[in-house]
């Protein structure tokens, strides 16, 4: 039993004389009146079920458009001189917006426990505050019965003598 032969190659010739073709009109164009000629979707993506029903392939051949490195390259060559998307593009695109997700997860992690953090410093710093100014009440305090305590041993070396309550 033989193997079937490849269907590619022929696909490949068909959407190479389909692309040129689309691809003289774009250009003949005039610069600032070009539209991509390639089938497109309304978010700017190539629409390759379009381009698969104007080479005439069977809806289960679809595939090859995206699975055959040498049959997408060409279409997506043809696109983006277009300024369409290439094939795959929703692939990167849905990768970029997992990585952004992420990050967001990752900052909005990082803005909670910074929060935290700020909570906790504030605490911290309204009790060394209250420490403070107990500390600066003791050491008033200290203060005045040092002052009174020289005056009286100011009195005591001047002969003068002085009842201490103990």
């Amino acid at each position: 039993m033989m193997a079937r032969p490849s269907v590619i190659p022929a696909v490949k010739e068909r959407l190479e004389a389909y692309l040129e073709k689309l691809e003289a009109v774009f250009q003949a164009l005039p610069e600032d009146q070009r539209t991509a000629t390639l089938p497109s979707t309304s978010d700017g993506k190539v629409n390759v079920r379009g381009v698969a029903q104007a080479i005439n392939l069977k809806v289960s051949q679809e595939k090859y458009l995206y699975e055959r490195m040498e049959l997408s390259q060409l279409i997506n060559l043809v696109a983006e001189g277009q300024g369409l998307l290439p094939i795959g593009s929703r692939l990167t695109q849905d990768a970029g917006d997992k990585a952004l997700k992420e990050r967001l997860v990752r900052h909005a992690q990082a803005g909670k426990a910074a929060e935290q953090a700020a909570v906790e410093a504030q605490a911290m710093q309204a009790e060394l505050l209250d420490r403070l100014k107990d500390a600066v009440t003791e050491i008033e305090t200290l203060k005045a019965e040092n002052l009174r305590l020289r005056a009286q041993l100011d009195a005591v070396h001047a002969g003068i003598f002085i009842q201490v309550d103990l």
